[in-house]
């Protein structure tokens, strides 16, 4: 991406062009937990193995965005991974593989309501691993913000919100409380971690029954060490990003 906009530029980046439309902060994430699940009764936070980065790797091969790997970046801390930029950040993917939890930082998988990458993705995943619990969110800030937030499980239960910070007519899918039953979660502990059915549908944190699905009552990722890869991304992938992060 970042060599066709030096070609239409004569060679010289030209920065205004090169920066993306959203603002700092926006961001799409994609988390699988495989068995054992956490116990949500458990003190303490659950021990993970250290990443791995030869997983990593293959985790980003396998991605539905992502035609090949051009270069795998020295490894950093998760909090140190950017939040697109320019249009070189776009093609940055990085992944922590720590243990039985995946955590996929992935610009292609963002979304504006015209796009579906995360829900194709989510799909892909779920038909490769049956066993895992999915949960993918994403916020692409243009002034005003599109949210969504899926949790995918394996015994079947889903719950999805999607819509405009500005705008009260969201889409919601599926049953939450379900899933906070299918996870072992009471609605009590759940609405002190963030997430509270009494509210209504539209005023809950839906990013925070996604965290509940993967790390339970706990903490989350913290300061884990993840792999960043350079991409080159596929046919699909590289229209939807042009869409998301320069189209309007």
């Amino acid at each position: 991406m970042s060599e066709m906009n030096d070609e239409k530029s004569g060679g010289k980046p030209d920065k205004g062009a090169d920066e993306v439309l959203p603002k700092w902060g926006s961001h799409a994430v994609l988390t699988l937990h495989f068995p054992p699940f956490p116990d949500p009764d458990a003190s303490g936070d659950p021990a993970l193995a250290p990443h791995d980065p030869v997983r990593a790797r293959q985790v980003v091969e396998e991605l539905g965005t992502v035609g090949e790997v051009l270069e795998q970046l020295p490894e950093r801390p998760i909090g140190d991974v950017p939040d697109p930029e320019v249009r070189a950040d776009l093609e940055l993917v990085a992944v922590g593989c720590w243990g039985n939890v995946v955590h996929i930082v992935e610009p292609a998988l963002g979304s504006d309501l015209l796009t579906e990458a995360m829900t194709e993705e989510i799909r892909r995943q779920r038909e490769r691993h049956p066993q895992a619990r999915i949960v993918g969110s994403l916020e692409i800030d243009y002034g005003n913000s599109y949210c969504e937030d899926v949790v995918d499980l394996p015994g079947g239960e889903k719950a999805y919100a999607g819509g405009w910070d500005c705008d009260d007519d969201w889409e919601f899918l599926g049953d939450a409380e379900e899933v906070l039953r299918a996870i072992g979660v009471d609605r009590g502990p759940a609405a002190e971690a963030g997430f509270d059915l009494d509210e209504e549908p539209r005023d809950r944190v839906w990013s925070d029954l996604g965290t509940l699905a993967i790390w339970g009552l706990h903490s989350g990722a913290g300061g884990r060490q993840v792999s960043v890869f350079r991409v080159r991304r596929t046919e699909e992938a590289a229209f939807h990003l042009e869409e998301v992060w320069f189209g309007r």
